[in-house]
Order: C-alpha cells, then sequence, then structure tokens
C-alpha cells in the first residue's frame, strides 16, 4: 500500500474519517482541545469511530492535564496519544498509553516533525496529512490529498 504509515490528524468530521478509511490509511487522530479550531467532542469522536474499521484511532492533545488525557484515551481505546506543550516528565510517565511528543525528551516514544512522525531513532514512524473541515456537510474536494497519497503508493 503505503511505504510509510500514514496518520490523518485534526479530523472532525465523519466525511474525512470515512474518506482516511476508504484511502487505506493507518491513523485517524482526534484533537480533544477546546481552544483548537479543529476541536472534536468525545461523544462527536466516539460516533465517528463506531462508522469506522480497519484504522488505529490517535487522540491530540495542547497542554491538557494528564488525567484528563489518560480519562479520553481510556474511554475511546485509542491507540496512542499526541502531546503538544511542555509537559513534565511525570506527566508523560503517568499515560500508559504510546505517546507522540512534539519535543524530544527521554521518556516519550516519538518525537514529531514538519513533515513526519519519527521515532526515537528517526525513523519515519508516520507522515501526518491534516483535516481542512468541510465545505458543506458531506462535500470536500480530497483531490489535492489523494494525489500526494498516489505518489506515496508502493
Amino acid at each position: 500500500m503505503y511505504k510509510h504509515p500514514i496518520a490523518f490528524l485534526s479530523v472532525n468530521n465523519l466525511t474525512t474519517a470515512r474518506y482516511a478509511a476508504a484511502m487505506m490509511l493507518d491513523y485517524i487522530g482526534f484533537c480533544f482541545d477546546p481552544a483548537q479550531e479543529k476541536y472534536i467532542t468525545v461523544e462527536k469522536a466516539k460516533e465517528i469511530m463506531g462508522w469506522l474499521s480497519g484504522v488505529k484511532f490517535i487522540g491530540e492533545f495542547y497542554s491538557r492535564p494528564a488525567d484528563e488525557i489518560n480519562a479520553i484515551a481510556m474511554e475511546l481505546n485509542l491507540e496512542m496519544v499526541l502531546m503538544y506543550g511542555d509537559y513534565s516528565e511525570t506527566d508523560i510517565g503517568s499515560i500508559p498509553f504510546k505517546k507522540i511528543l512534539t519535543v524530544s525528551r527521554p521518556p516519550g516514544n516519538y518525537l514529531l516533525a514538519d513533515e513526519q512522525i519519527l521515532d526515537a531513532a528517526r525513523n519515519i514512524f508516520a507522515l501526518p496529512f491534516y483535516s481542512h473541515g468541510e465545505d458543506e456537510t458531506g462535500l470536500i474536494d480530497f483531490s489535492e490529498i489523494t494525489a500526494q497519497l498516489n505518489a506515496l503508493e508502493e
């Protein structure tokens, strides 16, 4: 399929999520920070997840407390969490899920780069794509993303 795993991040609607699943992407990310433009509620994420199969789910968190991250990740049975912001070693260690961090810290399993998600050895873990949102309900132009994904096929 693809040379590297693909993560479609900041998904907040069923149309985009179903597209990502149909394109056989590896991960779909949901942003659980109410201050962010692509915020999604836990209830809506759960509803969208119920329509999908074959993908794993990532929670995106911007400086949310570790106990809230854990509660959301457990409720949704997330594969991993992407943590933006300055988290303490204690906070990071208290989250029992696979982590993608935006800064290099010893307890973090992964690092997020601008163009790719890297593991601690700086090997490509996944390539991120971001949701642009719906023009109207159910109406999104995926032609540019589809062309990019096609170029990544093996």
